[in-house]
Parts: C-alpha cells; structure tokens; sequence
C-alpha cells in the first residue's frame, strides 16, 4: 500500500528550506579600460583603490591579465602591465583585488630561478611557501638597528684588505661595462659557499634588464661552484616589461628581510641599478610625469633610498640579523658625475669603483683602491686582518705618490726605487682571477708576506705561483700553524715568530726558476715545470702543466681528474700503442740553425709526409700560432708542441733531439727535447696518454744524460723505450 504523501509534512520542508535560505551579496568595485598601450593602462572606475594594489584585468578568451596601480589621477588611475599587455583593449573590465603586490618567502625559494612576482621559471616544481610578504615596507628604524661590526668577506683580496664590507652594510659597485662589476658579486657569493650554522649567508641575485643567455650563464656558474642550493636569483631580463624590471629588486628584498628578519644573515645583489632607473623612468614618461634631470621623473632619489635602507644589522632584541646589499651601477667612460650613480653614491655607505683602463691593463679585478671607500672601515675587520693591512694601506699610498713623481724626474734613491718595487709587487699581489675567492686566513698569509718585503726578492712574474705554492704549503705542511691562526685574536710575539718560521720553511722549498711562471712570462698562460730529480713519477706539477697544455687545444679546463685517472692505470692495449709509436717516429739530430721557426719548419715537413690532407705550411702555420697563443715549454730542457689536425683516426709524432738547443723566447733556457704532436680530434683521450707518457719519461733522472749523450738514434730510440717500460713499472708498484 502505497503511503500517502501528508499536506503537512510537505510544509514543514518547505519552512525549513526557507528557514536555511541566505543570500551573499558580494560586493566588487570594477572600472574600464579607457586607454592602453606600452605596458600602461589608463582606467576610469576605481575611485576607491589604493596606490600600489594589484587589480585583475579581462581581456578576450577568459583570461586575466595582473596589473599593479601606479598613478592615482583626479579621474582616472595609471596601471602597469606584468604581462601580455597587448590583450588589453579599450573597454576591458579591471576588478579590484584589495591586495597589494607580495612575494612568497622562505627556504623553499633557495636554489630557484624566480619572476619578480615569485614565479618559477627555471622548469622545476611550483614553489610552496609558507608565508607571503608584501613588496613594498618601510624599512627598519634606527633604534631597531645597530653598528655593523660582523665582516663579510668576498674572497677577494683587494676589497677585504683595503675596503672591507660588513653584514648590513650597503655597497657601491660602480664601473663601465664590461670592467668586471658582476663577477666581483659572483666572487663574493662563492665565497659564501663554506660558511654553516648562524654564521651562513643565504644570497639573492637580482637580475634586471640582462639578456636571457647572462642569467643562464650565470646561474650556471653558480651552480658549476656549488654555491646556487643557497642562493636565489630574481630575474626581470630585457625581453620582461619595465614594470616587472621596476619591481624586481623591491620583490627580492622581501624575499632576503625574511631571513633578516628571523635572526639569519642575507646578502642581497642589484645588478644593476642604472637599469632600473631606466624602467622607472620609461614607466613615469608613459604615464607623463613630468620629467626633470635626465628625463628622469622627480622622485628618482626615493626610489633607490627606500630601496637601499631596508638593508641593515639588526640590534639583539630583533635577532640580530643582517641584510647585505651590493648594489651595481654602470657609468658611461668612467663618468661618476652622472645622476644615477651620484644619487647612489649618497645613499650608499662606501664604493667599490672599477676602472676600464686598468681592466685592460690587466689588473683585475680592476678596482681603484685609492679613490675606492667604506664608510663602516675597520670595524667590519677581523683583529688579526687590520694588524695586517695597515702597512699594506700606507705603502700603496706612497707607491701611488712616487708613482706620480716618477713622471718628472728619472734620478731616484735607493730608498725611494725600494718603495716602487714594493708597491710594484703590492699591486701584483691584488690581482685575482675570477671564480677564486680566497680563504680570510690565506689572504692575511700572502699580505703578510708582500708588507714585510718577503717578495721584493722575487720578479713580480713569479709573485702568482708564489702565492698558489704557499697556499698548497700552508694546506699541506703548515696545518697545525693554520689551526693556530683561526682561532687566534691577533698577531702575538709568539704567533708572529711561527708565522715567520712558516715562510722560512716555505721558501726553502720555493724555486722561483722552476715554477709555472718562470720560463715564458711573456707569454698569456705561462707553462714551466716544477721538475724534481728525485723522483720517476708524474708529480702534481706536471701534472696541472700537462692540463694546461690539453686544455688549450681541446677547449677544456677540467683536465687534471683524467689525467689522474689515465696516470694511475694506464690500459695495456694503450701502453703497447704509446710504445709502438715511439718505436716507429721518426728521430732527427738538429745541430743547424737555434732558431725556433727553423726547427718547426723541419718538423713540419716531415709530419705532412705521414699525415694525409694537410700540408706542411698548414701544419708550420699552425705550430707557430699555437706557440705565440700558449708555450709549450714545459722545462728548461722539453717542449711538446701539439696541434689538431682535420679527419679521423689521425696521430703521428716526430722527435727532434738538439744538442745546442732551441731557443723558443728570449726570456727563457734553450729546449733540448722536443716532441711534436699531431692528431685527429677523435683521439682526444689517446692525446692525453701520450702526454702524460711523455711527461713521466722525461722526468726519469737519467733522462738528460741518456738525450745527450747516446750517439745513435737507433741506440736513443732503444733507451727512450726501456725507459718508457721502466716508468711503467714504477706506476705498477706505487
């Protein structure tokens, strides 16, 4: 039986159902797109909207483009675009967000590529983060604050000896392009690689205005040294609008004050500020603020100090941490008077000033330490660094001052020529490749060494292999001194005659003559042999020395794991090959000419008799640029001149023993034994063999008395083979 349905039940449903009815009436305010065009929109509507917020814009194909609101107008307000601006169209419908712009924050953004709006875009995961922070806030006050006192050190010599860098500090890097400005702020992040616990540095590259391809390259050598899983680089290249170059550095200072802000330490790079200036002052034009000097619209100043003054040393009861910024800005022909750089310059607590002319001299970093400055000085420097680059300031102020006399009178003391050598040397000393930075403690070692006059001894060519043998000794033999030295205060008596005694025992073992600078320092890497008499192996020297050689010809600087590899286990089918091309070059006696282009010519002749498709003249061609690029010296007594020749399955040698000896520059020892090298690029790993075959042979002890004094090339050959079998057995039993 079918229940029937009750008048009154029905009722009560419908009570309820009314009962439970609310309405949510939600409220947008929106405007309409009245102009657009070059990133900028014009919109009528908005009459309640703030300055800064974001809004979100229709455009055709139910998509939205963001905006930010950037002039507020009696009317109308002025929108910048972050993104496919060209969808927007008059008539557009904008919607307020009541949100201004933020960025998320945290751990999870180190060792990520990231948009200024917190977007990854180096095609890994989406970033989770915890917590967002807004883009723009006041910077902390100055009771929040305090003395910056904690060093930063950037690895490199010349800045943390003559202009130290605290945490907290702001930093000028201010230079022509191309005079080496970010590598200086690579270095210094490199530098941070090592530093754990309360004392690390979380870094932050912003990016603005570059190519693509530079911050590819760039994070790819963050990541080659192992230092990108702790930094985060901002990226607003030139193909971004100049809204989101403009709000790039802002979006990652929020990112770097969350670590301030939590008792950690940031360090915080602009590269580069001119750039920046440049978007803002696009943006202001197209949105006809009215422009004042440089076209540059009148808040320029504020635009860079509220910037720069969120970069401070937070006092204890803020966590005592620290935010870094090394600002960049480029000059046009070393030009400091310009507006951007002088605002800077004020806002900023010292410079960094890198000038072209000494970048093409060849001193780099090309940093002009006289006019260079920090304001926060020895405060930021350890003890144990002041007690030693106080001299170092005062000789190069008086080399700088003798240096300018020098140019109207010829007639100097001895006292006086002393000086200029000194500084001569000092100046040496402050040179530095990129991707080195250097230990704090090895710094003071080597500065030590060049204020106390230990190098005036020494040509200022032989200063870099000085200071890379010091530091294998202080690594090596000088462990319990070093220890020492880390955890000393300052310069006692007592660790001052250690010190002393550690260079001592160093220069002992130090000869200047057969170091890596010693044979050809004319030339742009300069090869040497650090050869012993005492012992048949390949030694570490060598070794670096045949890497360098490879590395050249086969556009590689990774050698030296190879090299190490094919020395410690040769394979036997490899062995008997190096033996079967020994055993089957041809060997000449030269006793002609002593002239290097005579010699090449003979052995280029008779190598374009083996080697099919490449003439005698391509090879003579070939040998003699490759020589002038790089020496292929390796001693004062061989050379392994080595070139790549066109093909497959290419490789033949030609020995030329001389008894007089070539000369291959005048600044260098005759050459008695020389083995020319020729193959295809395909027998790139058999190169290194022979190499590294080559260079064990000739550092036997009886090596040079068997090369000049067997009659016979027959006998020779017959020698030079036992000795290759007597070098291998030396390997075997290690």
């Amino acid at each position: 039986m079918r229940d029937e349905i009750k008048p009154q039940e029905i009722l009560e449903i419908l009570k309820s159902k009314i009962s439970d009815f609310r309405t949510s009436a939600e409220e947008t305010e929106i405007g309409r797109v009245l102009q657009s065009g070059d990133g900028i929109a014009q919109v009528w509507g908005l009459n309640n909207i703030m300055f800064g917020e974001l809004v979100e814009i229709e455009v055709p194909g139910n998509q939205e483009v963001r905006g930010m609101v950037m002039n507020i107008e009696e009317e109308t307000v002025g929108i910048i675009l972050f993104s496919d601006y060209e969808l927007v169209k008059e008539g557009c419908l904008v919607r307020r967000t009541n949100r201004v712009a933020e960025v998320p924050v945290g751990e999870s953004l180190l060792g990520r590529v990231v948009d200024p709006l917190g977007n990854p875009i180096d095609g890994k995961e989406p970033i989770t983060a915890a917590e967002y922070r807004r883009v723009e806030v006041k910077g902390p006050g100055i009771t929040d604050r305090q003395n910056v006192i904690e060093p930063l050190h950037t690895g490199i010599k010349a800045i943390d000896a003559m202009i130290p860098l605290g945490r907290g500090q702001r930093e000028l890097i201010i230079g022509d392009r191309k005079t080496g400005k970010t590598t200086i702020a690579v270095d210094t992040i490199i530098n941070q690689k090592n530093l754990q616990g309360k004392d690390k540095v979380h870094c932050f590259y912003v990016a603005i205005g570059q190519k693509r391809s530079s911050v590819v390259q760039l994070v790819e050598n963050l990541r080659k040294h192992g230092v990108m899983d702790g930094t985060t680089v901002i990226a607003a290249t030139a193909s971004d609008p100049a809204s989101l170059q403009y709000l790039a550095p802002y979006a990652a200072t929020a990112m770097a004050e969350y670590f301030r802000d939590n008792g950690k330490h940031a360090l915080i790079i602009f590269d580069d500020l001119t750039k920046h200036a440049q978007a803002y002052r696009e943006l202001s034009l197209l949105m006809r603020r009215s422009p004042g000097r440089e076209a540059y619209p009148g808040d320029i100043f504020y635009l860079h100090s509220r910037l720069l003054e969120r970069a401070a040393k937070m006092n204890q009861e803020k966590g005592s941490g620290s935010l870094t910024a090394l600002p960049i800005v480029e000059t046009q022909e070393g030009d400091v008077s310009a507006y951007i750089p002088t605002n800077v310059i004020s806002i900023t607590d010292g410079q960094i000033f890198l000038e072209a002319n000494l970048f093409n001299s060849g001193l780099r970093p090309a940093i002009n330490v006289g006019i260079s400055v920090s304001r926060v000085g020895s405060d930021a420097q350890i003890k144990i660094v002041k007690q030693t680059v106080g001299p170092l300031r005062i000789h190069l102020a008086q080399f700088r001052e003798l240096a300018a006399f020098m140019q109207f009178s010829s007639d100097l003391d001895a006292a006086t020529k002393k000086q200029l050598e000194r500084g001569k040397r000092l100046i040496e000393l402050l040179k530095q490749p990129q991707y080195a930075p250097i230990d704090i403690y090895k710094q003071v070692m080597i500065l030590k060494a060049g204020v106390s006059g230990r190098l005036d001894k020494y040509l200022t060519s032989k200063l870099q292999n000085y200071q890379d043998e010091l530091f294998a000794f202080l690594d090596k033999e000088a462990g319990a001194f070093m220890k020492k030295l880390y955890k000393a205060a300052g310069f006692d008596d007592n660790l001052e005659k250690e010190a002393v005694g550690v260079f001592e025992e160093f220069e002992k073992q130090f000869n200047p003559e057969m170091s890596e600078s010693a044979i050809d320092a004319g030339y742009g890497i300069n090869l040497a042999m650090a050869l012993t008499s005492h012992t048949p192996r390949l030694n570490r020297e060598m070794l670096k020395l045949i890497e360098h050689i490879a590395a050249y010809d086969f556009g590689e600087t990774a050698l030296e794991k190879e090299l190490e590899e094919i020395v410690n286990g040769k394979e036997l089918a490899e062995a008997q090959r190096v033996e079967r091309l020994i055993g089957s070059a041809e060997i000449i006696d030269w006793d002609r000419s002593n002239q290097l282009k005579a010699v090449f010519k003979k052995a280029a002749g008779r190598m374009a008799k083996k080697i099919k498709d490449t003439s005698s003249q391509v090879i003579y061609d070939t040998l003699i640029e490759r020589e002038k690029n790089s020496s292929t010296a390796l001693s004062p007594f061989f050379a392994l001149p080595l070139i790549i020749v066109d093909g497959k399955k290419k490789f033949q040698m030609v020995i030329i023993r001389s008894r007089k000896g070539i000369f291959f520059s005048k600044s260098m020892p005759k050459i008695h034994a020389m083995f020319f090298l020729a193959g295809s690029m395909d027998e790139r790993h058999f190169h290194l063999i022979v190499l590294a075959a080559l260079a064990g042979l000739v550092q036997q002890s009886e090596f040079k008395d068997i090369w000049l004094n067997t009659h016979s090339l027959k006998e020779l050959r017959s020698k030079l083979l036992d000795l290759l079998k007597n070098e291998e057995e030396l390997e075997d039993n290690g």
